[in-house]
């Protein structure tokens, strides 16, 4: 698969769910296909893939490094306070990206959650897989944290797009002179518990959230963690959320 089509594919699936999170504050689906991971495993907590942006009035994205990291480090803040209290250990794993190997699985698994999200979700159907959940980045995920001895791992891709207060502007008036909707942001991720021996990935979920939340603030993305960590088979934080 070519890196160009990739991004646009990844960049449709997770526009479609920011535009699914329009109509509704809360969304979240689930395939509910694993069992619950045993008592005191170690986690590793993969440093999250997040990226959130600028939406002009027009419709422009612009990246904005600062919103991305503050987005970053409160997803990961809000998953450690979701999974606090349960058995398990939870051992953080910042990315590495001078290590190519750490940054390929990284891009593997964005790529595989965007094929269940297109399979599973938005109803492009892979004939191989029919009802069956058997998604896996494979056994080369060993080589993330070897020294770890993590018996699973958990991944987590996510986009928000925020926007001016033009395009707000614009918004409410095509809304007053009927002339249909924009978009106004949202915030939509997926994420992975993938174990550490196979490589399978034994549970997934997909969440959004929309514009009245906010991930550059603690409570948004605490509200978005909430979500998509509702049905993940650990200990309390299943039964907590």
């Amino acid at each position: 698969m070519k890196k160009g089509f990739l991004i646009q594919r990844v960049g449709l699936i997770v526009s479609l769910a920011l535009l699914s999170a329009c109509t509704s504050a809360r969304t979240m689906q689930t395939t509910n296909e694993f069992k619950a991971v045993e008592n005191k495993a170690r986690i590793l907590l993969i440093e999250p893939d997040v990226e959130l942006s600028f939406l002009k009035a027009a419709g422009v994205r612009e990246v904005r490094a600062d919103w991305t990291r503050q987005g970053k480090e409160n997803i990961l803040a809000s998953i450690r306070d979701a999974l606090a209290g349960n058995e398990h250990e939870l051992v953080n794993h910042p990315l590495d990206t001078n290590n190519a190997r750490e940054v390929q699985l990284v891009k593997l698994h964005e790529a595989v959650g965007a094929t269940i999200l297109s399979h599973r979700f938005i109803g492009v159907p892979l004939p191989s897989k029919e009802d069956k959940f058997d998604w896996s980045l494979g056994p080369g995920v060993r080589d993330m944290a070897p020294e770890a001895n993590a018996d699973y791992a958990l991944f987590l891709f996510a986009r928000g797009q925020y926007a001016s207060s033009g395009r707000q502007a614009m918004a409410v008036g095509l809304a007053v002179v009927g002339l249909g909707t924009v978009s106004t942001g949202g915030q939509a991720a997926y994420a992975s518990l993938v174990d550490m021996v196979s490589g399978d990935i034994v549970w997934f979920n997909l969440a959004s959230t929309g514009s009245g939340t906010d991930m550059r603030k603690p409570e948004g993305a605490a509200e978005l963690v909430k979500v998509i960590l509702k049905d993940v088979p650990l200990t309390d934080a299943k039964e907590g959320a």
